[in-house]
């Protein structure tokens, strides 16, 4: 894992922030407490930080999978909702994927239904 000391201002991370990011995955318990959060990935010039929605601390990876795969966010579970991108496809995203509770997961990918099945591949529905 390659993490970079230079790190953006808090000025540039706040401009960064109103930026769409190049991954998120929404999420929703469906219940109260927990609730519902968006994990968020941005480009940062030719590096990506990573906001959590359980960690105020940000990092920054050079490159997206590093950013995603460093922080868990290709492992999914019934409360996954949804999962966008801008840098990688729906294909890319669904070989890369991990269902971590039911392997009968649905979950909305670049607005492309997916589901899990037995075997752990997801396939498009």
């Amino acid at each position: 894992m390659t993490k970079y000391s230079q790190f953006p201002s808090d000025e540039e991370l706040e401009t960064l922030l109103e930026e769409e990011p190049v991954y998120s995955v929404y999420w929703d318990t469906e219940s109260l407490g927990a609730g519902a959060d968006l994990e968020q990935v941005y480009r940062w010039g030719d590096k990506y930080i990573v906001c959590l929605s359980s960690d105020e601390n940000t990092t920054v990876y050079s490159s997206l999978l590093e950013a995603i795969e460093s922080n868990d966010l290709f492992n999914i579970g019934d409360e996954t909702k949804e999962i966008d991108s801008s840098e990688l496809s729906s294909e890319e995203i669904a070989r890369h994927l991990r269902a971590v509770e039911n392997n009968h997961c649905k979950v909305l990918i670049n607005g492309e239904h997916w589901q899990c099945y037995e075997t752990g591949e997801f396939d498009k529905i």
